[in-house]
């Protein structure tokens, strides 16, 4: 995965915050939900601190784990076609972040996408790589 610059999330993130988050949506695979942890972390970067560099991190950071995440249900052979889809989307909805519009608005709809996105659609995939 490509991360962004290091130093760009605010030294005062409240990680307990980000902590209780992750621990309500952990899935049970460790590489995913160390990555969803970061994802949680740049919308509460953003929500607190919505400048331009932690926008342009928060969208390289989700665009390498959504390539993380394809590559990993992939190579388990679980089809990705409706997730990659809902992946995609997401990036596109954010493209107003690259223009400096909206930041705070577009951090809200990351951050409620990505938890209705983990909750049912990441858990569904993590359960059919069980089954299989």
């Amino acid at each position: 995965m490509v991360l962004p610059p290091a130093g760009i999330l605010p030294i005062d993130l409240d990680w307990d915050a980000v902590d209780d988050l992750t621990r309500t949506y952990t899935l049970g695979v460790p590489e995913i939900d160390r990555q969803h942890r970061m994802l949680f972390a740049w919308c509460v970067a953003l929500r607190k601190r919505p400048g331009q560099q932690v926008a342009e991190g928060l969208l390289a950071y989700a665009a390498g784990h959504f390539a993380d995440e394809e590559a990993w249900a992939a190579d388990r052979g679980i089809d990705i076609t409706q997730h990659q889809f809902r992946h995609n989307e997401l990036l596109a909805r954010l493209e107003p972040l690259q223009n400096g519009v909206g930041r705070t608005t577009v951090a809200a709809l990351v951050y409620d996408w990505l938890i209705r996105h983990i909750d049912v659609e990441d858990r569904a995939l993590v359960a059919r790589n069980r089954t299989a």
